[in-house]
C-alpha cells in the first residue's frame, strides 16, 4: 500500500472512530462507540510495519488521556452525558478517542507531530475545538462560564500533544506505513 494510500485509509478510520464515539455517547451507548475505536485501534496496530512503535504511542497516549480528561472533569471544563466512569475518570468512549488518535501521529497528522511546536499549536487550537464539536453532537456539556474551561482545554491540549509529539519523535523511522493484506508489504 502506497504512503498516500496509508495516510488517507489512517484518516478515515481515525473520522469514523471519533464520529462512534461522539454519536455513540450522544445517543447513550458510548461503550458500542469505544468498542468500535479500541477495534480500529488494534486493526491499526496490526497493519502497521512498525507495530512497537504504534503500540507504544497507544499507550502514551491512553495514559496522558486519563490525567488530561480526569483533571478535565475534577476541575468542572464539562460532564459527560453516557457512560460516565467512577472516581471522576473519564468514561471509555472518550479513552478510545485518545488511543485512536495516538494512531494517527505517524500517518494522518505526521507533519504535525514531529514538529512539538506545531503540535503544541495544534493542541491548543484542536482540544477546544473538538470539544466544542462533541458539545454540539451532544456527547459532552461545556460548563459555564465557558471561558475558564475552553483556557483549561487549550493548556491541558497543548502541553500533550507537544509531550506527545516528543515521544512519537523520539521513535524516530516514519511508520512505514501498512502491511499487505495480501502478504506482500
Amino acid at each position: 500500500m502506497s504512503a498516500r494510500a496509508a495516510y488517507l485509509l489512517n484518516y478515515a478510520a481515525y473520522q469514523l472512530g471519533w464520529l462512534a464515539a461522539i454519536l455513540g455517547a450522544a445517543a447513550g451507548y458510548g461503550t458500542a462507540g469505544a468498542c468500535l475505536g479500541f477495534v480500529l485501534t488494534a486493526a491499526h496496530v496490526l497493519l502497521a510495519r512498525d507495530r512497537r512503535g504504534e503500540l507504544l504511542l497507544v499507550v502514551g497516549a491512553l495514559v496522558c488521556g486519563v490525567a488530561v480528561e480526569s483533571w478535565q472533569i475534577a476541575s468542572g471544563t464539562y460532564r459527560v452525558l453516557a457512560d460516565a466512569a467512577p472516581g471522576g475518570l473519564p468514561p471509555l468512549w472518550l479513552l478510545a478517542l485518545w488511543a485512536q488518535f495516538a494512531t494517527t501521529f505517524r500517518f494522518s497528522l505526521r507533519r504535525i507531530m514531529t514538529d512539538p511546536r506545531a503540535a503544541l499549536v495544534f493542541g491548543a487550537l484542536g482540544g477546544p475545538i473538538a470539544f466544542l464539536a462533541g458539545e454540539r453532537l451532544g456527547a459532552v456539556v461545556l460548563q459555564v462560564p465557558l471561558g475558564p474551561g475552553l483556557a483549561r482545554l487549550v493548556v491541558a491540549w497543548a502541553v500533550a500533544l507537544a509531550a506527545l509529539a516528543f515521544g512519537a519523535r523520539r521513535l524516530a523511522a516514519p511508520a512505514g506505513g501498512y502491511r499487505s493484506l495480501t502478504g506482500r508489504s
